[in-house]
């Protein structure tokens, strides 16, 4: 009987570990993700506001060759 005690008492610390490791996982995946996501989306609507400059200028240039 006491070997079945020892081996339940010894279940439990593990999980506990466990559960506290994927959380942590979790939390520092998200955490991770949000931060790329923020840096991501800063840079690309820095691109994407120079080629819609581009394009825009682009298409004044061509407006003012056809009136010409």
């Amino acid at each position: 009987m006491t070997n079945k005690l020892i081996s339940i008492m010894a279940i439990a610390p593990i999980a506990g570990t466990m559960k506290r490791k994927i959380i942590i996982d979790i939390t520092v995946g998200f955490a991770i993700g949000g931060v790329m996501g923020v840096a991501w989306w800063s840079q690309h609507k820095k691109i994407i506001a120079t080629r819609e400059n581009y394009y825009a200028s682009l298409a004044e240039k061509k407006k003012i060759e056809d009136s010409a």
